[in-house]
């Protein structure tokens, strides 16, 4: 296993509060799925940080910046996370009421992390103000399927199965972070990176808690099994 990966786990994904009711689902999950596809996709983005490093141009910077432009863009941010918050009927707010303020508050994060990759194409001069990010394609475009009511293309499946994508998806970004960090050293780039670890690192942990709390009975653990399931398939390719 990768050092960074087992940093990773060692701090937030192992510890575990006692009598936490999901806490032996998550980590059943954890040992026979999650775990693979970290791991790939760790070693995935060491690749590209190396290959990218290898250039002799910042070419990749500008598209990077790009790409997280258009995946975390205010239109996409709240169209993703207003999926979210109406996933949950009325007569269930109250039973989720602690998942819908963890996902109102991932909507600010969401909407600021663009922001971020905004800043490098700023600071490196690439464009003169974010406006004219509306007439970039690949500033508002993302290949990513539509999953969970992200882009209001689909209704969510249950109202916990985005916790397999915070739990999941939200620990690759987490570790993706580290492997930037730990391998670059322009300040924009490392700007972009810090001033998102904290958030992302959240957005995980938002994830951890709805399984280790809320998904205690079969009928709670179903639908994240099979949205994990989706996510490692469709969106990493693992099978």
């Amino acid at each position: 296993m990768h050092p960074i990966l087992d940093r990773f786990l060692d701090k937030w994904v192992w510890p575990t509060m006692p009598g936490a009711p999901g806490a032996e689902f998550r980590l059943r999950l954890t040992r026979e799925k999650c775990l693979k596809g970290w791991e790939i996709s760790l070693q995935r983005t060491l690749g590209e940080i190396e290959e990218e490093l290898g250039r002799n141009d910042e070419v990749w910077k500008k598209e990077r910046a790009l790409r997280g432009y258009a995946a975390e863009g205010v239109h996409m941010s709240i169209k993703q996370m207003s999926g979210q918050l109406l996933s949950v009927d009325i007569a269930d707010q109250e039973r989720y009421i602690d998942l819908q303020r963890m996902r109102a508050r991932q909507i600010w994060d969401e909407c600021k992390h663009s922001k971020l990759h905004a800043d490098v194409l700023l600071g490196k001069g690439w464009i003169k103000n974010e406006r004219e990010l509306m007439d970039i394609a690949q500033a508002n475009t993302q290949p990513l399927p539509a999953y969970f009511g992200m882009s209001m293309m689909f209704p969510h499946i249950h109202p916990l199965a985005r916790a397999a994508q915070n739990y999941y998806q939200e620990a690759n970004a987490c570790i993706g972070i580290m492997a930037y960090l730990d391998r670059l050293d322009d300040p924009l780039v490392r700007h972009e990176h810090l001033s998102q670890r904290d958030e992302e690192l959240m957005h995980f942990m938002e994830g951890k808690f709805q399984i280790d709390f809320l998904c205690a009975t079969p009928e709670t653990q179903k639908p994240v099994e099979e949205a994990l399931g989706y996510l490692l398939h469709q969106v990493g390719g693992i099978r």
